[in-house]
């Protein structure tokens, strides 16, 4: 019940964000290629997330538990265009927890141990492209920019030898610079590919993101759907090794 009751919510907040750009008005389409061209996308992206300390094993949540344990999620992105120059920004903030069983030592010995995970994360790409690439159907961007990153992962270990229940605190601020491409192809009036890839370094040892995905335009609005994934590789002073998110994506879109 509590897993329907959190897809319900999330299910309520997309209709919503879908009947707003339903209600958006389209004019686009009577700009000239010299005016700025802005889009936004409300979308919601459900994945599966890895996390790797630095030290232990890896810690697993999947889709359900994030659906039982989901606090609060927000995803969009905004883009402004003109001619062959483009900014974009994509921002990701959640709020969540799951839980999983590692291996762990205790007294000497490795045993079981249920951990309780929360995490909260905000993610900013910030980017400029420029359009090396062009046909009736086809646009292709060189793109360059930077992704920040706040993660706070909390860590409840439920030891079965004793009582007591120990608690741990993981993750930190992290700037990367990042260089990818991204681009879009129609397949008829309605229906277009899109893809996206960067990859970064800085604060990171290494970050990098991809993303293909699909649009259908209705009158005033797009409905947009697809798989993204994004990595991080931490430095080894670092109490995070590595972070991965994976899994689809269901928005909406609207342009003016």
């Amino acid at each position: 019940m509590r897993v329907m009751f959190r897809y319900r919510k999330f299910v309520i907040v997309l209709l919503t964000a879908l009947s707003v750009s339903i209600a958006a008005p389209v004019s686009a389409q009577e700009k000239s290629p010299d005016d700025w061209q802005y889009s936004y996308e409300l979308y919601g992206w459900l994945p599966g997330i890895k996390i790797q300390p630095a030290v232990g094993d890896e810690l697993k949540l999947s889709l359900k538990d994030i659906l039982q344990n989901l606090d609060m999620i927000f995803f969009s992105d905004m883009e402004m265009r003109k001619q062959d120059w483009s900014l974009g920004v994509d921002l990701i903030y959640m709020n969540l927890g799951g839980s999983d069983t590692i291996t762990g030592e205790i007294i000497g010995r490795p045993q079981e141990l249920d951990v309780d995970v929360d995490m909260r994360t905000f993610i900013g790409t910030l980017t400029a492209g420029h359009t090396i690439a062009r046909t009736d159907r086809t646009r292709f961007d060189i793109i360059g920019g930077t992704r920040y990153l706040y993660i706070k992962t909390g860590l409840e270990f439920d030891l079965e030898a004793t009582p007591q229940q120990k608690e741990r605190t993981l993750g930190g601020h992290h700037w990367d610079f990042l260089l990818g491409f991204e681009g879009k192809t129609l397949i008829n009036d309605q229906w277009y590919v899109d893809y996206y890839g960067d990859v970064g370094s800085g604060a990171s040892k290494l970050t990098w993101q991809a993303k293909v995905g699909m649009g259908y335009e209705f009158n005033k609005w797009t409905g947009t759907f697809g798989m993204r994934y994004l990595r991080y590789n931490f430095t080894n002073d670092s109490k995070l090794k590595n972070l991965q998110v994976l899994g689809p994506y269901l928005g909406a879109k609207w342009t003016w």
